[in-house]
């Protein structure tokens, strides 16, 4: 899996997105993408030969494996022709913030999300994602599982199933969050690929340890004695590798879980406090509205709502 493009998108998924066409396509001979400007984001994931595009200002060549998104408002066109085949979808209705960055970034990781969550507009973290604008997708299971989810889809709108494009968005979903991993499996296995073995299995142990032992009290100098490794070591390596320090992760492991405990259980605040790691009941509050942007008491009442 190889990231071609440092156009990323972050993505929202707390609602279904609205999909307007889904389809494949396999054009008899060489073939020229026609000239539009699309009003919903589009797209492609190329299965056989290569596509020439212009999108606004920018010419892109696809190969089989790509996967490419238009994004609404730019022309595009073809610019020279060729043999294709692939799998298009037109969607609306996801929240999709595009950003730029000099280097690839590993999904939920670097400065850009810092500054996103300490805005205090990371209160959906699990429903977030990162797409980005290009993708090779290497792993022929992985492309295997994509063009499955889009013919499962489109064999359900031939068949006339009610409610297909429930369905349609349902997979569509599927395709993107697996589309989302392999782009962060990518960035992964690109800093994994520079750091020693040795670092590689502590790194995999703390990950392990901070998302077990969350409620325990964990501290720098433990977790040098732990691994035996410097914690400043430690911590840079880790965020390296997943865009967060330790206790940044380990916030986010916490504050996770305390938003469980508020929307399936009874717990009193102190008590998920004592559950999730934090020392008392007003200090989780201060770090959940920072991490959140609302109380626990709120979550917990717009959660309930929301069923």
């Amino acid at each position: 899996m190889e990231v071609l493009g440092f156009m990323q998108y972050l993505c929202t998924f707390n609602t279904l997105p609205h999909i307007s066409f889904m389809n494949y396509f396999a054009p008899k001979g060489e073939w020229t993408h026609f000239r539009r400007q699309n009003g919903e984001y589009i797209l492609y994931y190329l299965v056989d030969g290569a596509m020439y595009l212009r999108e606004g200002e920018k010419e892109y060549s696809l190969k089989a494996g790509d996967v490419f998104l238009l994004q609404p408002g730019l022309v595009h066109e073809g610019t020279k022709p060729a043999g294709c085949a692939y799998y298009f979808v037109h969607f609306s209705n996801i929240c999709m913030l595009p950003f730029e960055r000099e280097t690839v970034p590993l999904e939920g990781g670097a400065d850009f999300f810092q500054t996103y969550e300490e805005g205090g507009e990371g209160q959906y973290d699990m429903e977030h994602c990162v797409l980005p604008k290009l993708l090779h997708i290497r792993s022929e299971k992985a492309r295997a599982q994509i063009a499955k989810c889009f013919d499962e889809a489109i064999e359900r709108a031939r068949s006339g199933a009610q409610n297909y494009r429930v369905f349609w968005a349902c997979k569509f979903l599927e395709i993107l969050m697996a589309i989302s991993q392999n782009s962060a499996d990518a960035a992964f296995e690109a800093v994994n690929s520079e750091l020693p073995a040795r670092t590689m299995r502590r790194m995999e142990e703390l990950t392990a340890y901070l998302n077990e032992q969350y409620m325990e009290k964990i501290t720098g100098k433990q977790l040098e004695d732990m691994l035996g490794m410097n914690f400043d070591y430690l911590n840079r390596t880790f965020r390296k590798l997943t865009g967060k320090t330790i206790f940044q992760y380990l916030g986010r492991v916490r504050i996770n879980r305390a938003k469980e405990l508020l929307v399936t259980t009874d717990m009193k605040l102190a008590e998920i406090a004592m559950e999730t790691g934090f020392s008392d009941e007003f200090y989780l509050s201060r770090q959940f509205k920072k991490y959140t942007g609302v109380s626990p008491a709120l979550y917990s009442k717009g959660r309930m709502k929301g069923g």
